[in-house]
């Protein structure tokens, strides 16, 4: 980009530089992006992992227990695009939720960022899995993810995965603080001291086992949506809102509240506990869409 006639060239580095984003970028990626990325690395790991055996509990009989050789295949298929994706979700939610601060307030700005942005991404990665799971049972090449794949990915049990979303992790995050408090309150009673990072680790997973069982019927739900999307059921497509609680509850009764539940407080408990010690929230100054002063 030049100015006018005469005028020294001005090239958009420089303009960047002026602006001061460069030292933000700069700044981001030293204090925000390692908590980001190692938050993101492990709880999709731990993600893999522990939805695998859900999606067979579920999946009616449809989807046998997988030989080692397809489980093998589908955890290298699926761990790395789990990871992406929840390094990409906690550094958006990260943003959303430091510009909602001051309007929301902090609690409220947690459950609305983890509702919105949790159910954009985990949407995709849920039913992503179940897709790619059923794809690789049945040898049918996965196509290309376009556009419209990838809203027709988020489509499915929507309305569950938002509650899912902000009430199970949004609020463990929100929860944590005063389970700390009361833990700290307990202990210093035994006469017990405990570091901060453990004390963290610990009421965060205490806090994510609550909330996770809380919210293990939205978790059922939203994989019955899944599966009825991934079968190419027509009826309430493509949200299959009532459908699929309908369909949940029916095959599983009062199994709805509890079953999957091991194995997603697991991953619940360990994200809310990893979070509240790794702190994604760290130096809430640095934004990458505004600024944080």
């Amino acid at each position: 980009m030049t100015g006018g006639p005469g005028d020294p060239a001005v090239s958009v580095p420089l303009i960047a530089e002026k602006l001061g984003v460069f030292p933000l970028i700069t700044e981001w990626g030293k204090e925000a992006l390692p908590r980001l990325t190692v938050a993101g690395g492990v709880i999709g790991v731990i993600l893999t992992k522990s939805t695998l055996p859900q999606v067979v509990r579920t999946s009616d009989g449809r989807m046998p227990k997988p030989s080692w050789a397809t489980w093998t295949k589908m955890v290298t298929l699926i761990t790395p695009k789990a990871a992406a994706l929840k390094t990409a979700q906690y550094s958006a939610m990260r943003e959303m939720k430091l510009a909602l601060d001051p309007i929301t307030g902090e609690s409220a700005s947690k459950m609305l960022s983890f509702g919105v942005i949790g159910t954009l991404f985990q949407s995709v990665i849920y039913n992503t899995l179940i897709s790619d799971m059923y794809k690789i049972h049945t040898g049918v090449a996965k196509e290309r993810i376009t556009a419209g794949s990838f809203l027709r990915g988020i489509a499915p049990g929507v309305v569950w995965c938002f509650g899912r979303e902000g009430l199970s992790m949004g609020g463990g995050l929100v929860l944590q603080p005063f389970v700390k408090r009361e833990l700290t309150k307990r202990l210093d009673e035994q006469g017990v001291e405990l570091p901060e990072f453990p004390l963290r680790f610990l009421s965060g997973f205490l806090s994510g086992s609550v909330t996770a069982f809380g919210t293990q019927w939205l978790h059922n739900t939203t994989l019955m949506a899944g599966r009825m999307a991934a079968m190419k059921e027509t009826k309430e497509a493509p949200h299959y809102t009532m459908g699929s609680l309908r369909a949940a509850y029916g095959e599983l009764g009062v199994r709805i509240f509890y079953m999957n539940y091991p194995h997603r407080m697991a991953l619940i408990a360990g994200a809310v506990a990893l979070l509240s010690m790794v702190d994604i929230f760290h130096r809430p100054d640095l934004r990458l869409l505004g600024s944080g002063h």
